[in-house]
């Protein structure tokens, strides 16, 4: 095999695009305007959870919508002057809002996020990275039950999926965190979900698997798309490139450039935040911990604890904005001692959701030699490699190993 694919994106999910189509034998050009893993993939919680399967769109939001639409709540952030751009996603998006659709988005996505960290297990080991690993499994802890009672559905989900989970009352808890402070009165640990302790790192790693096997990396932004004969010509700041055949894992930037092709954005932004601390001499957290009645996720980092944050939906580009990582520093410290802040001023990504939060994977619906894989949301850590994949099935013809129906590009474009 000698055809040329040009990769988009050098992400998480694009580099698992160039890695994989590379080894079913194409020759691979991967393009970025940033290093590989330096934009949005660097930021993340870095948890590769199995029980990341969980659609955004859960009944239980129904009952505090307007705590939601009013700010109340630190896991959601709407900047109002948005809102008004975003009524027709929200409408999906509360449609979704419903026990049955629930589950079966959640079968779709625990297809997806089964197969794909096996993936990445593989791939670690192929990368020679097992040291970035945290095998300890992933923590929800709850402060309040009602909470845990609202999650009720949640739980039926993972145990439908097959997704091991343990129940813990506060003692138990206590047992595998000893050194978090006693305000839990419960919680759920994913029992083989692991975690990276750099995931930009790990995003190097896989992209100089990809160069070292002869692959080409292209530093250059992508500015206009637009169809030649049968394949592609991209301008971008360093100059026009002629592609034959081209896959989009573009993001949050992926719109920007398929709306030159007639092609709707289906996007809303969730932008997140993070923050870098160190614990108080002697103490430690061994896994992540997802403090669910405060809205933060803190994780084991090479650099110290990453303290991340919820949804923040407003415009991709509008200028940052820590309210919610603000409010929840206190409630931190609440749960964890630590000494200082570590970074100057918050980290800030931006995560493509759109309303069913399955990602968008395969062909455009419209035009020959062009695939999409974006809209990972919270989970495109997690999902780059079976993102791949899919893609590469998609590309050579071969059989997928589950429908992939479910992230067809043309339910949204």
């Amino acid at each position: 095999m000698n055809q040329s694919i040009t990769v988009l994106g050098a992400g998480i999910v694009g580099i698992s695009c160039a890695l994989e189509l590379q080894r079913r034998g194409y020759q691979v050009t991967l393009v970025d305007r940033r290093g590989p893993g330096e934009e949005t993939s660097a930021g993340n919680a870095g948890i590769l959870s199995y029980s990341n399967i969980t659609p955004l769109a859960d009944p239980a939001l129904l009952s505090r919508l307007h705590r939601l639409l009013l700010n109340l709540d630190t896991d959601f952030l709407m900047h109002y002057a948005h809102m008004p751009s975003l009524i027709p996603w929200l409408l999906r998006f509360l449609v979704r809002c419903r026990r049955d659709t629930y589950l079966l988005d959640g079968d779709a996505m625990s297809a997806l996020t089964l197969a794909s960290i096996d993936l990445h297990k593989q791939w670690i080991e192929a990368a020679g990275v097992q040291s970035l690993l945290n095998r300890g499994g992933g923590l929800k802890l709850y402060r309040n039950r009602h909470t845990f009672v609202r999650d009720q559905l949640e739980r039926e989900l993972l145990q439908r999926c097959g997704v091991q989970h343990t129940l813990l009352n506060a003692d138990q808890v206590y047992q595998l965190e000893p050194d978090l402070n006693r305000v839990f009165s419960q919680g759920v640990l994913i029992d083989e979900s692991i975690s990276i302790r750099n995931p930009e790192k790990l995003c190097k790693a896989y992209a100089q698997m990809f160069t070292q096997a002869g692959g080409q990396l292209n530093r250059a932004a992508v500015k206009a798309l637009q169809p030649a004969g049968d394949g592609w010509e991209l301008t971008t700041d360093q100059g026009t490139l002629s592609v034959d055949k081209l896959v989009i894992c573009m993001g949050a930037w992926t719109p920007e450039i398929i709306v030159q092709l007639g092609y709707a954005n289906p996007l809303a932004i969730e932008r997140g935040y993070h923050m870098i601390v160190s614990p108080a001499q002697g103490r430690q957290l061994s896994r992540p911990i997802f403090d669910v009645d405060a809205s933060y996720v803190m994780s084991p980092m090479e650099m110290g604890l990453r303290v991340s944050t919820g949804t923040n939906l407003t415009r991709r580009e509008t200028r940052p904005d820590p309210r919610q990582l603000n409010r929840v520093m206190p409630r931190v410290r609440e749960a964890f001692p630590i000494d200082q802040l570590l970074l100057k001023e918050p980290w800030m990504g931006r995560r493509p959701t759109v309303p069913d939060t399955l990602p968008i994977i395969g062909p455009a619906p419209r035009h020959e030699n062009l695939w999409l894989a974006f809209a990972h949301s919270h989970m495109g850590l997690t999902l780059g490699p079976i993102s791949a994949v899919l893609i590469a099935n998609f590309i050579s013809g071969e059989q997928q190993p589950f429908s992939p129906e479910a992230c067809s590009p043309a339910r949204y474009l």
